[in-house]
């Protein structure tokens, strides 16, 4: 049995860390925070949130968002009329922190097929924009297929147990 909440890092000789804290919150959800930092710096950050179901998965990952230092760069769009940047009006316009949003969604539609889905949100300084990728694996008795089809396009694969020591 784990333990929770559970915290693992390590650091270097520099003073740059990368640390994992996972969360059980209830029976089926599990939370997880990442950080990377090089230096004393903030790098990466991460959080997810999955919840598991008798035959559902969802998944939530939050990636690099700049919550504390506004580190992103400056938009082309100027600030709204009447707003203000801190310290006072700025011509520059605001702060567009770099972000990525993911969210997975599997279900079980018999014991055998697993139909699902991605959605990949971005969003940077002069560029936003999604992806979605539908996802399916089918699990016989000797074998397993799996198709995605998404923008990039499709991928297939198929694993075949021949008998108890080959596997193609």
């Amino acid at each position: 049995p784990q333990a929770f909440p559970m915290l693992v890092g390590d650091m270097d000789n520099s003073g740059s860390l990368n640390a994992q804290m996972l969360h059980l919150v209830a029976e089926r959800i599990r939370t997880k925070a990442v950080f990377q930092t090089h230096q004393a710096k903030f790098v990466t950050w991460q959080f997810d949130g999955e919840y598991r179901g008798d035959d559902c998965t969802a998944t939530l990952t939050l990636g690099n968002p700049d919550l504390l230092g506004e580190s992103g760069e400056r938009d082309v769009v100027p600030p709204r009329p009447g707003c203000q940047a801190r310290g006072g009006p700025s011509a520059e316009g605001r702060v567009v922190p770099a972000v990525i949003l993911v969210a997975h969604f599997l279900q079980s539609i018999t014991s055998r097929l697993v139909l699902g889905g991605e959605m990949v949100y971005h969003r940077r300084p002069g560029e936003e924009g999604a992806i979605l990728t539908l996802a399916g694996k089918y699990t016989a008795l000797k074998w397993v297929a799996t198709l995605n089809v998404g923008y990039g396009g499709a991928h297939a694969s198929y694993y075949h147990r021949a008998n108890e020591q080959v596997s193609v």
